[in-house]
């Protein structure tokens, strides 16, 4: 049974009490705080988490509660360690945050057998650590090891622990290569826990039924995994349940039931439904069309994080759709998006680059947004990219090369591309 103060990194203090750990000691007399003392682990740890979430009768304090954890870390302690490592990696308590740090506590936590703390260096593992510049010296990093990553998190997942089987698979889904060479592991892992009701599991698992990601294409399987993750309440599947629905894909054809789904989960703020049904409120779609309803519902889903949203906020700028023109503006919100890693943002950054639309021409600048957004497989920066290649408008004329990209996006669907190649 996992305590409740593995759990710190769910929750993020509100303010810093700065009062010393040798200021403790002027405090009433205090049972816990004597058994602390003392050097009982137990007693330390409950001290620890009693200040780091705060009590009626011990006000919050995340500095005393990281040396409380360090007390019992360094008796052995792998809870004590885990969430010293915790505090560490978020910068709560200490004097700054350090992944290196991080990381020497987490691998200690891990070897006293503790499952959140060889997840954690799995996925620290997985990313590498970058090296620390302080003041007088180096902290040295630790290097990307996936291989290494994958075993840990493999070898976890086969105890039964489903958070290392979803991180497992989310690690493979986010790569190319990945994909290929661990996909139907990922896919099997991500089916048990799936059947053990973990919501992100399933939603992982409708991504590789609907991608044919380590097995068959399954949009019925898809379907089914967002079905049950909705009834489970995630909003986020209600969305994607919703787009299935709109499409008819591995499902009945129901419009009706996808603008309700969609209702429902914007609703609940979710920030993916807040742009959809803006679009409703664009195009005059299930409802009378409102450029100013749209526009708020756009604005909240921009304002929630969803990247995407920028982009819409950054056309409606270009177009003059419920506001006035301000090509200027448009850029900003390109950009913005762009340099989050939207494909779409890239590719609408890279066009405003080349036409001048808020900024100065610049084709060199446009080439590399253009390249940026082709890396995700963003298919209208596929074919401008080719067409500079082509012309060598803002990078080396590469007709070859040019052609091929064309080609590629052409095969893949995309109507301008094949004009350009019948008319050159």
């Amino acid at each position: 049974m996992v305590r409740r103060s593995h759990w710190l990194a769910a929750f993020v203090p509100l303010f810093f009490c700065l009062l010393l750990p040798a200021e403790e000691k002027a405090q009433p007399e205090d049972p816990l705080r004597q058994e602390a003392l003392a050097g009982k682990v137990a007693s330390q740890l409950k001290l620890a988490s009693e200040f780091f979430f705060g009590t009626e009768t011990r006000p919050r304090n995340p500095v005393l509660a990281v040396y409380w954890y360090r007390k019992a870390a360094e008796q052995g302690s792998g809870e004590g360690a885990y969430n010293l490592g915790v505090c560490y990696e978020k910068g709560w308590g200490v004097d700054r945050p350090s992944l290196i740090h991080a990381f020497d506590w987490f691998g200690r936590a891990a070897k006293a057998g503790v499952p959140e703390a060889r997840l954690r260096l799995g996925l620290l593992l997985a990313a590498g650590v970058p090296d620390e510049h302080l003041e007088k010296e180096v902290l040295k990093g630790v290097p990307a090891d996936r291989a290494a990553a994958f075993r840990m998190l493999r070898e976890l997942a086969q105890t039964g622990y489903l958070p290392a089987a979803r991180e497992f698979g989310r690690l493979v889904l986010a790569d190319r290569a990945d994909r290929e060479t661990s996909g139907e592991e990922a896919r099997k892992l991500l089916q048990s826990a799936a059947k053990a009701g973990d919501v992100d599991s399933l939603l992982l698992l409708a991504v590789c039924c609907r991608d044919a990601i380590g097995g068959p294409g399954d949009q019925a399987g898809a379907v089914a995994c967002w079905e049950r993750a909705a009834g489970l309440g995630s909003n986020e599947a209600k969305v994607y349940l919703a787009s299935a629905y709109e499409y008819g894909q591995g499902v009945k054809y129901d419009p009706e039931r996808a603008f309700a789904l969609v209702k429902e989960a914007a609703a609940a703020g979710e920030p993916r439904a807040l742009l959809r049904l803006g679009d409703y409120y664009l195009n005059g779609d299930m409802v009378a069309s409102s450029l100013p309803e749209a526009l708020a519902l756009y604005r909240r889903s921009y304002e929630s994080g969803y990247l995407p949203a920028a982009v819409r906020l950054g056309r409606c700028a270009e177009l003059g759709l419920g506001m006035a023109v301000n090509p200027v503006r448009a850029a900003e919100f390109y950009g913005i998006a762009a340099r989050g890693g939207d494909p779409d943002a890239q590719y609408a950054f890279g066009r405003c680059h080349l036409k001048g639309i808020g900024m100065e021409p610049d084709a060199a600048g446009a080439v590399f947004w253009f390249k940026t957004a082709t890396a995700s497989g963003q298919l209208d920066a596929l074919r401008e990219l080719g067409i500079c290649l082509l012309t060598g408008n803002g990078v080396e004329k590469d007709t070859a090369e040019g052609s091929r990209l064309l080609e590629a996006a052409a095969a893949a669907g995309d109507a301008e591309a094949l004009v350009f190649l019948n008319n050159n």
